[in-house]
């Protein structure tokens, strides 16, 4: 750790390189995220200490817990959460080309007041499906809840320029 601090960005460097591992403490690393279910992204999502850092991808996605991770080789586990990190940012802009831009009079009505996080993911897919169990929905593969997500953008956006169309014509009249 001391050595850590003295060469701290060739360190930080060296590891930002690091390629993904074909296992960790003989569990294989998967080639993708693709399979993980909305539950487990939502987890990685919430990492907030630099223990949680190492732990929680390792524990999520392979199923290693905290002295397995302290016991593998430290080239395979760092290599792992850069690949985890580099995945989730992929992930993460998939969700964000989701969202639908507000207009002037939705953020003049507070529309930023109505993002309620994982939870109003888990709640809208519940709603959308007909669930009534956000433990179930959470075990929902995540490719399928952001192709649900996708599919509403465009609805929504579709007809938002519908209404714009209308009130065009209703306004040349």
């Amino acid at each position: 750790m001391i050595l850590s601090e003295v060469t701290k960005d060739d360190l930080q460097a060296k590891i930002s390189r690091l390629e993904r591992p074909l296992s960790v403490s003989g569990r294989s690393v998967p080639e993708s995220l693709n399979s993980l279910k909305i539950g487990q992204i939502f987890e990685l999502q919430n990492i907030k200490t630099e223990a949680d850092v190492m732990e929680v991808p390792c524990r999520v996605i392979l199923k290693l817990d905290p002295s397995e991770v302290m016991e593998a080789d430290a080239a395979e586990v760092f290599g792992f959460v850069v690949w985890v990190s580099k995945e989730m940012e992929r992930i993460n802009k998939l969700f964000e080309s989701t969202r639908i831009p507000p207009t002037q009079e939705e953020k003049q009505a507070g529309v930023e007041q109505l993002n309620f996080g994982a939870f109003g993911i888990l709640d809208w897919y519940a709603q959308r499906m007909g669930m009534t169990d956000h433990d179930e929905v959470a075990k929902t593969p995540w490719m399928r809840v952001y192709k649900c997500l996708d599919m509403d953008a465009k609805r929504s956006m579709y007809e938002r320029r519908l209404r714009e169309v209308y009130a065009s014509k209703e306004r040349k009249k």
